[in-house]
């Protein structure tokens, strides 16, 4: 049997999946003892130092928390093999980001829009209030935890005084769907009217789930409408291509706020006092009950594509062993001769602990089959592990959640591969009945 999967090492930090990569690194998930963090390894610069020093000292409900930071530690990889590595340590957002809610599930209701970007203006307000512009807003920045919104990633945040106190900016920071006019333009900016812009453009996506324009150029009909301030034309285009008709409050809102003069653009207590602003949300109980809805539909498609992929995966590996039980859970091996245990004999052997059934198959093709017929058993397969070849059956019946595991395990004599099934959730005579029913199906293989 494979031995458990060890985790690399950072500072004091269990790290473990990937959760992004960014300009600046990846971002990992790490275990600080039982607490979740998100780990963003860096090579530390001056830009980075700045960017500890500007977040260490912000503190709001919105904005992504910075628990620590460390410089130059020792990285030990899952290989063993060491490195040197920087990393900022926050707070780990458990319900993921704004991009891929719109991407994957597409656009929110209005009230929803709305609650989101109160909590997106609140956000902006504490930060101009401190003298910061963010720079870099857009939705792979824009993270959720317990139906809060949490701006994230500062790595591009200043001071709006400037180099030289002037309160002007020219520096070419920020991501080019996002960016104001004057940005790509070349032109000295004001921190908080960019930052105005690119709240306007995250007000449109969370309504629609799709950018107002597919390039931020001249060349393209829909940015150049924008640009020449005539938005009637723009409003008329989006609405003939089928998205939703806006209020008039709101479509004048993200007019003023994509305005191409940025003296044309609302301050942020301007955009408070708007009518549509003004309008109803809803509350946080029924925001974490929409995310863990929107939650659970990604799942169900990433499990989705993952199972096919898996499902084609052992298929492969099935074809290619050509007889040969060589992997994963031991070295099993079949040579010319033929092994002929018959329905009767499998049904002999299929205990020697209470809960498994021996198989005379590969482990490959044991393994395709229970993923292959899940469905004749449960709603979905809530683990899956290919390489020590366990899953979980989940299902759920009369109200009452089910969660059975399956393992392959050596049997209990050569060329034979047992199954041990495990209760995780549920009562035991449900577990029986649907072990019973797994397998029957497994001793029909031929």
């Amino acid at each position: 049997m494979e031995i458990e999967k060890s985790f690399a090492k950072y500072a004091h930090y269990t790290v473990k999946q990937t959760l992004g990569k960014g300009a600046q690194g990846k971002v990992k998930l790490g275990l600080d003892e039982d607490k979740q963090v998100a780990l963003k390894f860096v090579q530390f610069s001056k830009e980075i130092e700045k960017e500890m020093q500007i977040h260490r000292g912000l503190n709001h409900k919105n904005l992504i928390k910075l628990l620590n930071f460390h410089v130059n530690e020792e990285y030990t990889k899952r290989s063993g093999k060491k490195e040197i590595k920087s990393c900022l340590v926050y707070d780990y957002m458990k319900d993921g980001e704004l991009y891929e809610y719109l991407s994957q599930t597409g656009p929110f209701k209005e009230e929803t829009a709305r609650t989101f970007f109160h909590q997106l203006i609140d956000v902006l307000s504490y930060l101009h209030g401190q003298g910061l512009a963010h720079r870099d807003l857009k939705p792979e920045n824009i993270l959720f935890k317990d139906g809060q919104l949490k701006v994230s990633d500062l790595g591009f945040a200043t001071f709006v005084g400037g180099n030289q106190g002037d309160g002007v900016l020219a520096s070419f920071k920020g991501t080019i769907s996002y960016m104001a006019p004057e940005i790509l333009v070349r032109q000295k900016y004001v921190g908080q009217s960019v930052d105005i812009f690119a709240a306007g453009i995250i007000l449109y996506l969370m309504m629609t789930a799709q950018l107002p324009f597919k390039q931020a150029n001249a060349k393209d009909q829909l940015y150049n409408l924008i640009c020449t301030n005539r938005f009637d034309q723009f409003w008329a285009y989006k609405e003939k291509s089928g998205i939703p008709r806006f209020s008039n409050e709101l479509k004048t809102l993200i007019n003023s706020m994509l305005a191409f003069d940025p003296l044309q653009r609302p301050t942020l207590s301007e955009i408070i006092s708007t009518s549509w602003y003004q309008g109803a949300t809803i509350s946080n109980e029924i925001v974490v009950k929409l995310l863990n809805a929107r939650k659970l539909k990604i799942q169900a498609q990433q499990d989705k594509e993952n199972l096919q992929k898996l499902l084609e995966k052992q298929k492969r590996q099935a074809a290619n062993q050509n007889q040969q039980l060589t992997v994963g859970i031991g070295n099993f091996k079949r040579g010319e001769e033929d092994i002929n245990i018959d329905l009767t004999i499998k049904r002999e052997l299929k205990r020697f602990k209470q809960t498994d059934v021996i198989l005379p198959f590969e482990p490959n093709q044991i393994f395709v089959k229970l993923i292959e017929n899940m469905d004749k058993f449960a709603n979905k397969i809530s683990y899956v592990d290919d390489k020590k070849y366990r899953l979980h059956y989940w299902f759920l019946q009369n109200n009452e959640e089910f969660e059975m595991a399956i393992q392959l395990v050596h049997g209990p004599v050569e060329f034979t591969v047992g199954l041990d099934f495990e209760l995780i959730k549920g009562n035991g005579l449900e577990f029986y009945q649907k072990k019973y029913q797994v397998e029957d199906m497994l001793l029909q293989i031929e």
